[in-house]
């Protein structure tokens, strides 16, 4: 009996000692984490946090603390707006933003159009050569617009849209991604809910606006937000279709911050922070209908 009492104390300890060692080894883990998180976390914030001083900064004491590094870099050394004020008195922002939102919208509006039909017509229609549309349709996300760019650019020019709206506007209204994922989205719908409004009478377009769309809003917004953050943050192809004044977009007004003898570090970075801020108030708000448009359409 006493040896079997012992041998139990035994067992006990031994189960203590390795929930103890589970414990330490958890909590070495979880701090592990905590440090890894935190460094990221560093990383990301604290250049974001010098842009936003340097933004508030002269020009010329932009780097005053910054090599060697100090953390007085962090706030704004005899804080101005100067750089705000130069950006839109003197290169004309608020006109780039107005253009830039104007080509955003419009692109949201018609672009949501064509990709809801075609991603329709994807997921419930059968007809000749659709796999080889659809490849080519998953194809042309795949393609950077850098590579395209030179018979992109050669077509608008036989065209006569060089430094108008339509050169900026139209090549960007069909997508490749948001077509995928409304494609995604509607194959999920059942085919009988298609079919009883059929019955009903109803015509595909109808079915489309009236059933499906309203039931979409997940894919709407997912497509809404990839359209509007592609067009908001285009800077290669308008600089290249549209370099006049009165067609400048954002991106491309805050480059001229950078000019040929010097760069304007506080406008740059007052600039980029302002243009930044368009895209972070979208997407904060409808981040959770973006996850969720993901997650349903297969994308990891």
């Amino acid at each position: 009996m006493t040896a079997m009492t012992d041998k139990q104390t035994q067992t006990a300890q031994e189960a203590r000692q390795l929930r103890q060692r589970r414990r330490l080894s958890d909590g070495a883990r979880t701090l592990f984490h905590y440090v890894l998180l935190t460094t990221i976390l560093l990383i990301v914030v604290v250049p974001l946090m010098w842009a936003v001083a340097a933004s508030f900064t002269p020009n010329e004491q932009v780097f005053r603390y910054v090599f060697p590094f100090s953390w007085r870099a962090l706030f704004p050394s005899d804080p101005t707006l100067d750089a705000y004020l130069n950006l839109f008195q003197l290169r004309d922002f608020g006109g780039a933003i107005a253009n830039t939102l104007a080509l955003s919208v419009g692109t949201v509006a018609v672009g949501l159009l064509i990709s809801a039909m075609a991603g329709f017509a994807f997921a419930k229609f059968e007809f000749r050569g659709k796999n080889l549309l659809f490849v080519t349709v998953l194809i042309t996300f795949m393609i950077p617009v850098e590579v395209i760019i030179i018979p992109l650019y050669i077509l608008m020019r036989d065209w006569g849209w060089i430094n108008t709206w339509h050169g900026l506007f139209i090549p960007g209204i069909a997508n490749g991604l948001v077509i995928f994922m409304f494609r995604q989205f509607f194959a999920d719908i059942p085919q009988e809910i298609l079919d009883a409004a059929r019955v009903d009478g109803a015509s595909w377009l109808r079915i489309l606006f009236q059933l499906i769309i309203p039931i979409s809003l997940p894919a709407m917004i997912s497509g809404s937000l990839v359209l509007f953050l592609g067009t908001w943050n285009s800077f290669f192809w308008p600089l290249v279709v549209a370099p006049a004044p009165e067609l400048r977009v954002v991106q491309v007004a805050v480059s001229l911050a950078v000019e040929s003898r010097q760069t304007i570090w506080n406008e740059l970075m007052a600039g980029a922070i302002l243009a930044a801020s368009v895209p972070v108030l979208l997407v904060f708000p409808f981040q959770r209908y973006y996850v969720r448009s993901i997650a349903s359409t297969g994308i990891k």
